[in-house]
């Protein structure tokens, strides 16, 4: 997902001597909440704090991280609250500040009875100290023709490999502190500094590791968790590759439920992997600036059908239409929405100084070439593109210590939730949801036909809104795993 470079305050200064650390898990207090001057989140009501935390959490005195936290009050009486809704949107790389207004998205009964707190994790957007200059770009494919996996793969270790050392040059304090686990630490400090009884959480995509760490680390401090497009809980690295199956089930529903565009997408594929275009402004226009954009934008079922459709009909009229809509086209096609985006949320920064904390294992060369030739031969179209990133995520990485996150069979697996997940999500398989309520069997999971990664507030279903807010609101685990059927999202106007 797409990762912006945010106001950084620079390593040196912050890990340099003369800072005396604060207690940590400190309260919170009203005063200490201000509006967030400057920002766009203080017109939208949003209050702001920051809670210092030690860098590693067995050197309490020493050097620290300030974390940066967003919360919008509930819109209820104090008769009408629940208590606080914590929220993270995944990643590993994502800050809470970018996601932030999801909590407008929320459902008026849930808006009522709790505040919304989301938070920038150690390392990443306002936090501070934070990364800085360590994206990029996605991975190098050849525009057409056959594609070698093998010499993209070596070009992408490679190229992560110096990617990663550099960014572990100049930011190594904080790469050290910046796993999982101390971020599960950290969302415990947070729960007391708000002075929460317990945790009421909904984490999206790697925000369910954030919530499984939590739960395994922190079992009778969990109220509810509602983890939404579940990791698998059991998989090593090499088993986080198993995500780049996903996209080419999300593409293949897509064009299942819009079987007008099927042909088109056929006609259009094919084209591009024999040539590439050439834009108005110069530029070729190739297939992957087709597969990058359908596999982020296709499972986001509220402007998939008209995302999906406005790119494959403008692609369809600059390869074959008439001379003024061919010229149209290409003029549209530069729009940067439709072209490969600069910076691949799959790999480097925040994603891979988490990854490689989290998963001290590293499939050997050997290993990460088979995987990726079983990967592709089961998904030719994305694959490909989507492996390479997993398998050579921790190039470079050797030198650092890793902090592994807890994996399952956890000691303790009590602690109650609700997991939800599409059957053809784009980004975490389904059976990954089933693989997390293998290892808390007193969770159960809610399935929804369809292919939306992150489906709480997103995907358009009565079944899945009225069965989270019920949890939310009353704690109450359902008696039995359920399943939402597929419900045709509510059409939206053409993008123009």
């Amino acid at each position: 997902m797409r990762q912006r470079s945010l106001r950084i305050l620079s390593c040196l200064f912050f890990f340099g001597a003369g800072l005396s650390p604060a207690m940590s898990g400190e309260l919170i207090s009203a005063d200490r909440w201000r509006a967030c001057e400057g920002d766009v989140l203080q017109a939208l009501g949003f209050e702001c704090a920051t809670l210092r935390r030690p860098l590693e959490r067995q050197q309490p005195s020493g050097a620290q991280v300030e974390l940066a936290i967003y919360r919008l009050p509930a819109t209820g009486g104090a008769e009408q609250r629940i208590g606080t809704l914590f929220f993270n949107p995944g990643g590993p790389g994502q800050p809470g500040h970018t996601s932030a207004n999801k909590a407008f998205f929320l459902p008026p009964s849930l808006r009522r009875s709790f505040d919304f707190v989301t938070w920038d994790p150690r390392g990443l957007g306002r936090s501070s100290p934070a990364l800085e200059g360590c994206l990029i770009g996605f991975p190098r494919r050849p525009a057409q023709g056959t594609v070698d996996w093998t010499l993209v793969h070596q070009a992408r270790a490679e190229e992560l490999r110096q990617a990663n050392q550099d960014c572990i040059r100049r930011h190594q304090g904080l790469i050290r502190g910046m796993g999982t686990v101390e971020v599960a630490h950290d969302l415990e400090a947070l729960r007391r500094a708000l002075g929460e009884s317990q945790l009421t959480y909904w984490g999206i995509s790697y925000g369910t590791v954030i919530g499984s760490t939590y739960a395994a680390l922190f079992p009778d401090k969990v109220r509810a968790l509602v983890l939404d497009g579940s990791v698998d809980p059991w998989a090593g690295l090499e088993g986080l590759s198993a995500s780049a199956l996903a996209p080419d089930d999300a593409i293949r529903f897509f064009l299942q439920t819009h079987p007008d565009l099927k042909p088109v997408f056929e006609r259009v594929i094919q084209a591009l992997n024999r040539r590439s275009l050439q834009l108005a402004d110069g530029a070729p226009y190739t297939r992957w600036d087709l597969l990058d954009n359908l596999a982020r934008y296709v499972p986001i079922t509220r402007i998939a059908g008209s995302y999906g459709r406005a790119m494959l009909e403008t692609l369809d009229q600059a390869l074959f239409g008439r001379a003024e809509a061919k010229q149209l086209a290409l003029n549209r096609l530069t729009d940067p929405l439709f072209r490969t985006p600069a910076v691949d949320g799959n790999a480097g920064a925040g994603f891979s100084a988490v990854t490689c904390r989290d998963f001290p294992q590293r499939p050997s060369l050997m290993q990460q070439r088979t995987m990726l030739a079983g990967l592709v031969e089961k998904a030719p179209l994305y694959g490909g593109s989507l492996a390479v990133d997993f398998l050579t995520v921790c190039s470079g990485y050797d030198a650092v210590a890793a902090d592994p996150i807890p994996r399952a069979p956890f000691a303790r697996a009590d602690a109650p939730g609700l997991i939800i997940g599409s059957t053809w999500d784009g980004s975490t398989p389904w059976r990954w949801s089933t693989a997390m309520a293998r290892a808390f069997p007193a969770m159960r999971t809610l399935t929804v036909v369809g292919n939306e990664h992150g489906l709480f507030t997103n995907v358009q279903s009565a079944c899945l809104d009225n069965a989270v807010v019920r949890y939310l609101e009353t704690a109450e685990v359902p008696a039995t795993d359920q399943v939402c059927p597929y419900e045709k999202p509510v059409k939206v106007q053409p993008m123009s």
